[in-house]
């Protein structure tokens, strides 16, 4: 059982971990959600706070742990290293900000919660795929997953984890069993091993890294066609 502690940033709170563990959690997820706000913070600012947390949990429990986070920092490889050598053992990509709305006829901000699409997978694939051969702690994909397919693709750009939250609340528990049939499936049609599949489209290894790295801008362009 891995439980989870979502996070603003380093605190007192960290004591929790050792509580979870004491509880008999197997694992540990820290989720660190935060949205930086003042213009006076910087970018290292930001970092560093997430790095003493990780750092505090760390000396808080012996449980392994998985640190989860959001997309937007300027050099993500160097920042998931930085991650590792303050003590996460897994990386999981990526924590979904839920975006408020404007209620126009009561004039206010209120939250929203709109469950996750297929296309929003494309964003930790090609981030897995990036830092899989460059990390040796564990990755997992969140967010988009949706079909069979959706499962391969992740595993194919290295993640050893595929984690589903929208799905589930969508069609329940009895989707899992689904999902898991068609990566059974799509193994035997293509006559490949879990084994050979994870990682077989990571960024040294998939061919042509550029398609990683900038999603071959100029060829997407050129190849859309509109309806």
């Amino acid at each position: 059982m891995i439980a989870s502690i979502n996070a603003p940033g380093p605190g007192d709170w960290t004591r929790f971990a050792a509580w979870l563990e004491q509880a008999g959690a197997d694992a540990l997820e820290l989720n660190i959600y935060h949205v930086p706000t003042r213009a006076d913070l910087s970018a290292q600012q930001v970092e560093q706070q997430y790095l003493e947390a990780v750092q505090g949990v760390r000396q808080a429990t012996r449980l392994p742990l998985a640190v989860k986070i959001g997309p937007y920092f300027s050099s993500l490889p160097h920042f998931a290293a930085e991650l590792v050598a303050a003590g996460a053992e897994a990386l999981v990509l990526f924590n979904r900000y839920l975006e408020p709305d404007v209620n126009l006829e009561k004039m206010c901000i209120e939250p929203v919660l709109v469950l996750s699409t297929r296309h929003e997978l494309r964003l930790p694939l090609r981030w897995i795929g990036v830092l899989r051969d460059q990390l040796s702690v564990n990755l997992a994909a969140s967010s988009g997953v949706q079909e069979p397919e959706d499962v391969v693709k992740a595993l194919a750009v290295g993640a050893d984890v595929v984690m589903v939250v929208g799905h589930l609340l969508r069609h329940g528990p009895s989707a899992l069993e689904r999902l898991l049939q068609g990566v059974r499936h799509w193994l035997q049609e293509h006559q490949m091993t879990l084994e050979q599949l994870r990682g077989r489209l990571s960024m040294s290894r998939c061919g042509d890294p550029a398609l990683l790295q900038r999603a071959n801008y100029m060829q997407t362009v050129v190849s859309y066609r509109g309806h």
